[in-house]
């Protein structure tokens, strides 16, 4: 065989090599348009001089805006510990891997290869009584061989056989390369590194619902303790008033229906510490798990209570729509939808015939020391095209799916789009919702304590029922408790408007 039909082959095939450097079939990749209000529509009824402060973009650290170091070394634990977290890093991992396997297949494939081939060839001699191979002779069942590395068995006996073995010995390299001419290979190496980008928004996404999760649990928490403190202080007052009530009754100066109603507000009152202790314990129990430990690991820590973390007033007045390109689950559906148009061309270029090249160089001779010579050396070039003429309808069937995959993920993507903007209108709606109820809570709150002071003074001049007191303390004890709830609900709300936008701004200083 000599070279030259394998070089023109070759050399033919060099433009298509050049050409397959630029061409690529399937669609080019660009990311869809899709409209945003120029602001959000919860902030039109919010004007100015509302004693809210605007937004500054930034990416901060938003949750040390509630000041409080408890919460900030949570956020720390969990960052380094969150189990879910461990896993979305993972997957980051595998993709970065995947993306490397796209890159690899590329390029021409090198192994390196080496064997030791036995072999036996034998001659029948049928007449004349004697064999002979390889330089021996026949008669005396000796051996021979007439070079290096091969032996010769004979026999004296007519029809006998001699057998000629020999081993060769070879060492060198050979090479595969499938030619990305239509540049599906490519195409997949796009999709892989589209993917591995979304997987690292995605491990973006899972840190942010992380981070609000805890600043959640955490708020809940502190609410909760509140609470617990508010209903120990009202029930510790009521059986104060059952023990006044029980006196007076006993002097005369009451009747036993107070008594009984005294009693029964008391033993209302004392249902609910159970439910809040069993509140704070799940909260408890929900950070040591978000913080990688085991339920009970932060009881230390988080079972003395404190003040619920401190509020920043803010307002997203002036906030453009576009801040939301900023939240990682759009931004990993914007990468999922580039692999998809991706894996579009990769499945039309199965369309196309495939060109590989296999190649091989070495070294070959009958001993380890004639290859060591280089006494002797082999090579090979064998091209080869493919193309499946009947496959009913497979490849185009491919192709189908892959477009049918990218307009539901083009769906999906606009969905998503249009529930971040329902996250913020919400989370915005809510915000300003419990801000306005926190304010008339609290002047509830003040005119039920100014209330209950006049009752107790009417009370003890006989001006007015029992009854009037044993209800203006459990309106008291109520508005109370709604105040607390409402002062965690509207952290909980902020938490959840940094979550809508991102995270990534920071409220300016000032109260609310």
């Amino acid at each position: 065989m000599t070279m030259r039909p394998v070089l023109a082959f070759v050399l033919a095939l060099c433009p298509a090599v050049i050409l397959g450097g630029c061409l690529a079939v399937g669609p080019d990749y660009h990311p869809p348009s899709l409209e945003a209000p120029d602001r959000f529509a919860q902030t039109a009824n919010q004007g100015p001089g509302q004693g809210h402060e605007a937004l500054g973009l930034a990416a901060a650290a938003w949750w040390q805006s509630f000041d409080d170091p408890i919460l900030n070394e949570l956020v720390t634990r969990a960052m380094a510990a969150n189990l879910d977290l461990a896993q979305a890093r993972a997957r980051v991992r595998q993709a970065r891997a995947e993306a490397a396997i796209a890159r690899a297949a590329l390029f021409p494939t090198v192994n390196v290869t080496g064997s030791s081939t036995t072999s036996a060839n034998g001659l029948l001699d049928a007449g004349t009584g004697t064999s002979s191979a390889g330089g021996s002779t026949g008669g005396s069942g000796s051996s021979g061989s007439t070079g290096t590395g091969s032996t010769s068995v004979g026999t004296d006996n007519a029809g006998a056989t001699t057998t000629t073995t020999t081993t060769l010995f070879t060492a060198g390299f050979d090479a595969t390369w499938e030619i990305d001419i239509f540049g599906g290979k490519r195409r997949e190496r796009e999709a892989a590194q589209a993917t591995l980008e979304a997987d690292i928004w995605d491990l973006e996404a899972t840190r942010l619902t992380l981070l609000a999760e805890v600043a959640e649990n955490y708020m809940e928490l502190r609410a909760a303790q509140e609470q617990l403190d508010i209903a120990r202080r009202n029930l510790k007052s009521q059986e104060e008033t059952v023990e006044v009530t029980r006196e007076r009754f006993r002097l005369g100066l009451t009747s036993q229906l107070d008594v009984a109603q005294a009693e029964g507000q008391a033993a209302s009152t004392a249902a609910d510490p159970p439910r809040l202790t069993a509140t704070v314990s799940q909260s408890i129990h929900r950070l040591g798990v978000l913080t990688g430990q085991p339920p009970e690991s932060l009881i230390a820590l988080l079972a003395p209570p404190r003040p619920q973390p401190s509020l920043t007033g803010v307002s997203a007045s002036g906030l453009p729509a576009e801040l939301l390109s900023r939240r990682p689950d759009l931004r990993r559906a914007e990468r999922e939808l580039a692999a998809a148009s991706a894996g579009i061309g990769a499945a039309v270029a199965d369309l196309y015939p495939k060109f590989d090249l296999t190649a091989g160089l070495g070294l070959q001779g009958v001993s380890p020391s004639n290859i060591a010579g280089f006494s002797t050396w082999y090579w090979s070039v064998v091209p080869g095209v493919s193309w499946p003429l009947f496959d009913m309808g497979k490849a185009r069937a491919g192709v189908d799916k892959k477009k049918a995959l990218f307009d539901e993920t083009l769906a999906a993507y606009r969905q998503a789009f249009h529930t971040a903007l329902e996250d913020v209108e919400n989370a915005l709606a809510s915000y300003y919702a419990e801000s306005e109820r926190r304010q008339r809570l609290a002047a509830s709150v003040a005119a039920y304590e100014q209330a209950r002071r006049l009752a107790e003074i009417r009370y003890g001049k006989g001006l007015t029922t029992f009854l009037d007191v044993l209800v203006i303390d459990a309106a008291l004890y109520a508005a109370q408790t709604d105040l607390s709830q409402s002062e965690a609900a509207l952290r909980v709300s902020l938490v959840s408007l940094y979550k809508a936008l991102g995270g990534g701004w920071k409220a300016a200083s000032g109260s609310g």
